[in-house]
């Protein structure tokens, strides 16, 4: 039994329409939601979920994920073989950190004979498009009869710079506590102490913490996540609204 899973941008029917795809199409296919929280039209936030996330799951797993603001338009339709897992999706660069860490082997856009015979509804691929292509590798199709390989394709990047005391990044994700997680990792630069952050044009101190409760009420904490990214949280208090804080500002982290 092969597993797939689903990360979207969209709630409701739309997603049990796609699970119900999938299970028509490949009935021993287990289907796992990983996320249908995503914030619309964040890629960076989807990249994030599914980077953080993918490795957890049994190999030959099949990632996928539809955060697609392109929908309808000339972005390719791909699907993603590496080393561990296969990820399909738009070629929007949501996939990219993900596969990357992984390995990526090959690449493959899903061509018009894959789709011959088929409706597709420019404002659902998700269930005519991505959903059969995970059900036919779920059910040990070869990715090669997709259509042709690609040598490029589109990425997210999680931005970051790293100097003597100060660090630069960006927020990639928000959760539903309003904690923000940075681009910036423990690999990047280690953080102790007091420091001073900045987000976008804000700025306020913080000190480093292990845990969420480590804070004092009220008290700007920076800790790392378990996904290895440096977060900012606000202890008993919302962060993201709190500093009107958005995906893809930018973070500067100074220390002492």
């Amino acid at each position: 039994m092969t597993i797939v899973t689903l990360t979207t941008d969209f709630h409701g029917h739309y997603v049990g329409v796609m699970r119900g795809v999938i299970k028509s199409l490949s009935p021993a296919t287990e289907v796992i939601d990983l996320s249908t929280e995503v914030e619309p039209f964040d890629l960076k936030g989807g990249a994030f979920i599914l980077c953080s996330s993918y490795k957890y799951f049994p190999k030959g797993t099949v990632h996928l994920v539809v955060v697609d603001p392109g929908v309808g338009t000339s972005r390719k339709a791909i699907a993603i073989k590496t080393k561990n897992y296969v990820f399909v999706g738009p070629d929007n660069g949501v996939m990219a950190p993900a596969a990357e860490e992984d390995g990526i082997l090959e690449v493959y856009e899903v061509g018009k004979g894959f789709l011959e015979g088929r409706e597709v509804a420019p404002t659902f691929n998700g269930r005519d498009v991505f959903a059969p292509v995970a059900a036919f590798l779920a059910d040990g199709g070869d990715p090669r009869e997709l259509g042709k390989q690609l040598h490029r394709f589109e990425r997210v990047e999680f931005k970051r710079t790293v100097g003597g005391d100060f660090v630069f990044g960006e927020v990639i994700y928000a959760d539903m506590f309003g904690n923000l997680t940075t681009s910036i990792r423990e690999q990047d630069i280690k953080l102790s102490g007091s420091m001073v952050v900045t987000i976008g044009e804000k700025g306020f101190k913080a000190r480093r913490a292990e845990t969420y409760a480590d804070g004092k009420e009220g008290e700007f904490i920076v800790l790392l996540g378990s996904a290895k990214h440096y977060e900012i949280s606000l202890s008993n208090g919302n962060a993201k609204n709190s500093m009107a804080a958005r995906v893809g500002d930018k973070v500067t982290i100074v220390r002492g």
